[in-house]
């Protein structure tokens, strides 16, 4: 049995294309009514103010956040400027753009039926 081995450029190329997968499943999810309970449910999915570290937005902080730890390894002068620049991407993915979304949540609270709003106080 032969196994080949991905090249890192296949590697990524994978796990972009199952990152979009998932990112058109939750679109889908959001968009396939003009309800706007699921639209809520996916911006939840998104960023939620009960947990802000359990969202896709804090998955793609903590991606950036280790590669910014890793790359601290890497002996140049730069680095620390790089380093700079992705602790503040990691925060504005999981911060600002969370903090929008929270925003945009609770603007949408009084439109949304009762239970999806009782749901929403359970998390």
């Amino acid at each position: 049995m032969s196994s080949t081995k991905m090249t890192l450029q296949q590697e990524i190329d994978a796990a972009i294309a199952i990152v979009r997968v998932g990112l058109d499943r939750l679109r889908d999810a959001a968009t396939r009514t003009e309800d706007i309970a699921p639209h809520a449910a996916v911006l939840r999915a998104m960023y939620d103010s009960q947990d802000p570290k359990g969202g896709v937005l804090a998955a793609v902080g903590d991606v950036i956040g280790t590669i910014a730890v890793s790359i601290t390894e890497v002996d140049d002068e730069r680095i620390d400027r790089v380093v700079e620049l992705l602790d503040e991407a990691g925060a504005y993915a999981e911060d600002k753009t969370g903090e929008r979304i929270h925003r945009a949540l609770e603007t949408m609270a009084p439109l949304l039926p009762p239970c999806a709003i009782a749901r929403s106080e359970e998390s």
